[in-house]
């Protein structure tokens, strides 16, 4: 599938200041007092996940919003941690992604497949930091720090 990628704006959305904020059925735990790991009951289970974006410690304006990053009428995306899962995402207007359009198909990428992976015997609640998106044959990967 042809996607035309306007560099521009694929360099100011992996700029962007990134937090996933993601909701559980049971809270998330230190692993240990002194540190700042978080870790997740192995029966919890996402209720809900967001992407927080900002720019320059500053909210973004409707026009850095509004501004297409991706024209295509389908993109597909897969966290860097759950390789195996891939989720198709189709564009609003059946034609491009705007950077909120993108902070949506991420946040939905990461609730479909965060609870595949694991981390220290549960959900991931610790990579929440946004690192950017790369284009790796035909996939979007979604690159994540803590």
């Amino acid at each position: 599938m042809k996607q035309d990628v306007d560099e521009d704006a694929l360099e100011l959305f992996n700029g962007l200041s990134g937090v996933l904020r993601i909701e559980l059925t049971e809270p998330a735990q230190k692993t240990a007092p002194h540190m700042l790991n978080l870790a997740a009951p192995p029966t919890a289970r996402i209720t809900s996940v967001a992407l927080e974006l900002s720019v320059d410690d500053r909210d973004l304006t409707a026009e850095e919003w509004s501004r297409v990053v991706i024209r295509a009428p389908r993109i597909r995306m897969r966290s860097v941690d759950t390789d195996e899962i891939v989720i198709d995402h189709d564009a609003p207007d059946g034609a491009t992604f705007t950077v909120r359009n993108l902070a949506d198909a991420i946040a939905k990428t990461e609730r479909d497949s965060r609870e595949h992976g694991e981390w220290l015997g549960g959900v991931d609640v610790h990579h929440i930091f946004f690192e950017g998106i790369e284009l790796e044959d035909g996939v979007w990967t979604i690159c994540w720090g803590s």
